[in-house]
């Protein structure tokens, strides 16, 4: 495998030794577990997989002198503050945007704010992280329903943005038609309906 400063990082676009130094670390990504990865290894390997895709290396902004305070730098923290702090989960979560989404996109995607969108961090964290595989999060009463179950409870008569909503609704025991209905619906677009046993 190449190294980060030939395929997927900046090395030779760093505009001080801050960033020089900053983008030398990408390299630890082919070395340090993923346990032990930082915001450098994870936004390296971001940075490898978009060389990957796009056979072109992803261009910083470098909208501040200093690495630490940067535009990309900014995304990996909020990344872990709105998704996951876990690198390997992170890890996990860049791969699965690189396999369903930026595939899919009909152009190059230049930013990497495409890993932010709340709509996509969702999609992975109700789709992968609460599906079991890692075991680790779980849902609470107060956790966002995507907007696609929102709408199918909506278009039934019932105005509901929360799990615990959503639970309070399954614990009906004589539900109405058009309740019947809506839960329908999630469950055809793949709604895991044991996940409303865990909300707590």
């Amino acid at each position: 495998m190449q190294k980060i400063d030939t395929d997927g990082g900046s090395l030779t676009d760093a505009p001080n030794e801050n960033y020089r130094k900053f983008f030398e670390k990408f390299n630890s990504i082919e070395i340090l577990d993923p346990k032990e990865w930082k915001v450098p290894q994870i936004l390296g390997y971001f940075c490898k997989k978009y060389f990957d895709i796009y056979k072109v290396k992803y261009k910083f902004k470098f909208n501040s002198p200093a690495p630490s305070k940067c535009f990309e730098v900014f995304q990996i923290k909020k990344l872990a503050s709105n998704l996951t702090s876990d690198p390997v989960l992170l890890k996990d979560y860049i791969d699965w945007v690189y396999k369903t989404k930026v595939i899919q996109a009909k152009r190059r995607l230049t930013s990497i704010s495409f890993m932010t969108v709340e709509s996509v961090m969702n999609e992975y964290k109700f789709k992968i992280l609460l599906n079991d595989k890692h075991g680790k999060d779980s849902v609470d009463r107060s956790t966002p329903l995507l907007a696609q179950y929102i709408d199918i409870f909506s278009v039934c008569g019932y105005n509901i943005v929360t799990y615990g909503e959503l639970a309070f609704l399954n614990q009906m025991s004589d539900k109405p038609d058009d309740l019947n209905k809506a839960f329908s619906g999630i469950k055809e677009l793949g709604f895991d309906m044991s996940i409303l046993d865990r909300v707590v």
